[in-house]
């Protein structure tokens, strides 16, 4: 069964899709009428709207299947000091005793704790899910959805969005680099390959 967090994610993916289907129906209404050519910063939004809904993906899973995740394991040295990290001191060990539900503010704390987290790089997804005991997550997936190129085609994605928030999409001479609405709605959907099998692999351990 698909997380909440997965649906969420396809979601988002579905107005990205949209977003570069949006371009097309545009691109080939001027081209028909002489206009002036639909703007490509659609598709550029496309792509950095793909990239965040990656991001809040990793996060919203890892706080959807934290409790689970206790309930049914001991937690680990990783674990122990991430939930440290969050703000689960002694103090606040103590607190939940008293609480009618403990968990939920476990649960609090991590989603704060990776408000403003970034995961957009491989390794750092994979070092996330290291205290769930999930080891080599991205690699893994890639290989359950049977396509070896699918981490380089999500880099690329994820490359490219950092140049389109980062410098406008400008090249070194300052023009506006090209994109291809196709290359992009291809990345786009070898994203989502990606996360549903993430999302397979981490629904069957928790």
């Amino acid at each position: 069964m698909a997380s909440n967090a997965l649906n969420k994610f396809k979601k988002t993916i579905a107005r990205c899709e949209s977003l570069v289907e949006c371009y097309k129906t545009l691109h080939a209404q001027n081209q028909a009428d002489g206009a002036t050519p639909a703007p490509k910063d659609i598709v550029r939004g496309a792509v950095v709207l793909a990239v965040a809904a990656m991001d809040a993906y990793v996060t919203d899973i890892f706080c959807e299947k934290l409790v689970p995740y206790l309930k049914r394991y001991t937690p680990d040295p990783s674990l122990v000091e991430l939930l440290s990290k969050a703000g689960l001191d002694t103090r606040e060990a103590l607190n939940l005793l008293a609480m009618e539900r403990p968990y939920r503010r476990i649960r609090t704390l991590i989603t704060r704790y990776y408000e403003t987290y970034t995961t957009q790089k491989f390794d750092v997804i994979d070092g996330i899910f290291l205290p769930f005991r999930l080891k080599n997550l991205t690699d893994n997936a890639a290989a359950k959805a049977g396509r070896k190129s699918l981490k380089k085609s999500v880099g690329l994605l994820v490359a490219r969005r950092q140049e389109i928030a980062h410098g406008g999409d400008y090249n070194s001479h300052g023009r506006i680099k090209e994109i291809d609405e196709e290359s992009i709605a291809k990345r786009i959907k070898h994203l989502e390959l990606l996360i549903e099998n993430m999302d397979v692999i981490i629904c069957n351990k928790i």
